[in-house]
């Protein structure tokens, strides 16, 4: 039997600060075991309950509807179970509604119906309150990270279509072989903070890229890269007017020009990189702007057989040819970022096929990886830039959501709410304390070998299957065989 000594160091040991916290943020004893083990989880688990708490949702909603209304299921609820969906912890809508079927009292129909019917100037909302929560964040451990121009923030802009699945679940499909598309929107990649900062949604997937920039937000001291679609003259001498910079691929048709001067080798240069100065007339005030006209040879030819990079930039010549032909390079960056909303935070859920819900979808994923970017900065602060390098994105998300449902029944939700509350320094000081806590060694990816040449494959007259034993029994027997 515990004596009333035991019973008072029992207490005591559930309610001491871990890792030396404030006491604000007195963590219970069921979380100790994840902390020693896997801290990963809690650290994403505590960036995202701070967020959602701090991001006041429903007044966002109040703000950015214009005709939706709310009556149970507010969009901090519809936040929080996608946010499940995204990262893996449920394998759809319907099972994270499901699995909170005593907390949320609405019907699966009225569930879907909300989806349908959200708004996309809410789902474009959230993902900007997310970010600016992010850069508030990774701003109390200094810079993020570096930029590709010195002196300007970057900012890369792209543009995305969803769906093209084979499911065929809203009734005018259920008659054609052709897959939907079920929304069109254009992404802002920041690469120093490593997360989309903006999106510009719309629903039907037809929609020309161009015919979306013009809503993109541009912010004096940013310096925008693009290719061919942006590549218009009314973007760009939007960007002048806002005293930002642009590094677009020129588009011969889209942005004619007038020749300033003959081309001439770039000073410096020591990729062979050509340089000019050019007019753009904007079509409709008729203003003038000069602009750099900038080749770079390219070493392989495209898959449309272009051999040289034709770029235009505003960039003072102060910045180098071969400085703004490296820094446009890097702008596949955001199509690595693509692919991981994609394969490891289900951007595209099954069963989203009406054009709102799934653009809600795309935006709540856009969300989980702004979360995981936050984490990644604190992983850099703590263990480094070269440990982040190396950190395999897929046993990252992986361990997430192997780890949440235990660590969502050991920690109840009600006991998160010292992290909820916690200010913005104190937050910070926790998520690098389980930062400095994560095994990067646990994490780090595979690098595999260069691939070997695929031989060429023949038909095999009569037959639709072999056996394998019989194929590597007969193969050992060959003197060529290579084990």
């Amino acid at each position: 039997m515990a004596t009333t000594s035991d019973r008072q160091a029992s207490h005591h040991s559930e309610t001491k600060p871990l890792l030396s916290l404030p006491p604000e943020l007195m963590c219970p004893r069921a979380l100790a075991p994840f902390l020693h083990k896997t801290p990963l989880p809690v650290l994403v688990r505590s960036c995202l309950e701070w967020m959602l708490a701090q991001a006041n949702l429903e007044a966002l909603f109040q703000q950015t509807a214009r005709q939706q209304y709310t009556r149970e299921l507010t969009l901090s609820v519809l936040v929080d179970l996608m946010l499940e969906v995204a990262c893996g912890t449920q394998p759809s809508a319907h099972a994270a509604l499901a699995a909170r079927r005593e907390q949320i009292l609405v019907s699966r129909q009225a569930f879907y119906a909300k989806l349908q019917r959200m708004e996309l100037p809410i789902s474009e909302a959230v993902v900007t309150r997310f970010a600016d929560m992010a850069g508030q964040i990774m701003g109390q451990w200094g810079r993020p990270g570096i930029e590709p121009i010195p002196g300007y923030q970057a900012r890369v802009l792209d543009g995305i279509v969803l769906g093209g699945r084979t499911e065929h679940r809203i009734e005018p499909l259920r008659t054609t072989r052709a897959a939907g598309l079920t929304g069109k929107g254009l992404a802002v990649f920041q690469p120093a903070q490593g997360h989309i900062g903006q999106i510009v949604l719309d629903e039907d997937a037809y929609t020309q890229e161009r015919a979306l920039v013009g809503r993109v937000q541009v912010l004096p001291g940013e310096v925008w890269f693009g290719d061919r679609n942006f590549c218009v003259r009314s973007f760009l001498f939007r960007v002048q007017r806002q005293q930002a910079a642009f590094i677009v691929r020129w588009h011969s048709s889209a942005c004619p020009y007038e020749c300033g001067a003959p081309t001439a080798p770039a000073p410096g240069s020591t990729q062979g990189a050509l340089e000019q100065p050019v007019l753009l007339v904007d079509p409709d005030t008729g203003e003038v702007m000069s602009v750099r006209r900038i080749v770079l040879p390219l070493a392989t030819p495209t898959r449309n057989g272009d051999r040289e990079l034709v770029l235009l930039t505003n960039l003072p010549a102060s910045v180098s040819a071969d400085a703004i032909g490296d820094a446009y390079r890097e702008r596949w960056q955001i199509e690595v970022h693509f692919q991981r909303l994609t394969q490891q935070l289900h951007c595209e859920p099954a069963g989203f096929d009406y054009p709102r819900a799934a653009l809600f979808a795309f935006a709540i994923a856009v969300v989980a990886g702004i979360a995981l970017a936050v984490v990644q900065a604190a992983l850099r602060v703590a263990h480094g830039e070269e440990s982040v390098q190396e950190l395999s994105y897929y046993a990252f998300v992986l361990q997430v959501s192997q780890i949440w449902p235990g660590l969502s029944v050991a920690v109840p939700d009600e006991q998160w709410q010292g992290v909820r509350r916690a200010s913005l320094e104190t937050l910070a000081a926790w998520l690098l304390a389980l930062a400095r806590q994560v095994d990067m060694e646990r994490f780090r990816r595979q690098r595999r070998g260069p691939k070997k040449p695929q031989p060429k494959k023949q038909k095999s007259a009569g037959h639709n299957h072999f056996s394998n034993k019989r194929l590597l029994d007969e193969a050992l027997r060959s003197p060529y065989f290579s084990r």
